[in-house]
């Protein structure tokens, strides 16, 4: 793996980034305990409403899968900015752009090598 110094981002590039990430990990994890409150609470005995909330709970465990996922990109950029190795693309190994690690944080591609997969 090709490690990025943190002399390629400056201290404040490194802690705006590193917020933002803690902000989405908050974000996401507030919204898996909603999930997971809301399926595990008691199906509405009235038969037509529970059709209407096993649907729902498909749709709201698609979330969580989704909110899984993106929660262990956001985990894995925390752990390669702790580790000094974040900020490279995991294909090409070149420097990330700042101005794409600001908008997608969690990023581990540069634009080019994620247009290619």
């Amino acid at each position: 793996m090709n490690q990025i110094q943190s002399s390629h981002h400056s201290s404040i590039e490194h802690d705006f980034i590193r917020n933002k990430l803690l902000e989405k990990k908050a974000e996401l994890t507030t919204r898996l305990d909603q999930i997971d409150i809301t399926i595990h609470t008691p199906l509405d005995p009235d038969s037509s409403e529970q059709a209407v909330e096993l649907e729902n709970r498909e749709v709201l465990n698609y979330l969580c899968t989704e909110a899984q996922a993106e929660l262990s990109q956001v985990n894995e950029a925390l752990w390669r900015l702790e580790n000094n190795c974040y900020g490279s693309c995991s294909q090409c190994r070149q420097t990330i752009p700042y101005e794409r690690l600001r908008v997608y944080p969690y990023a581990d591609k540069c634009i080019a090598c994620e247009e290619k997969t």
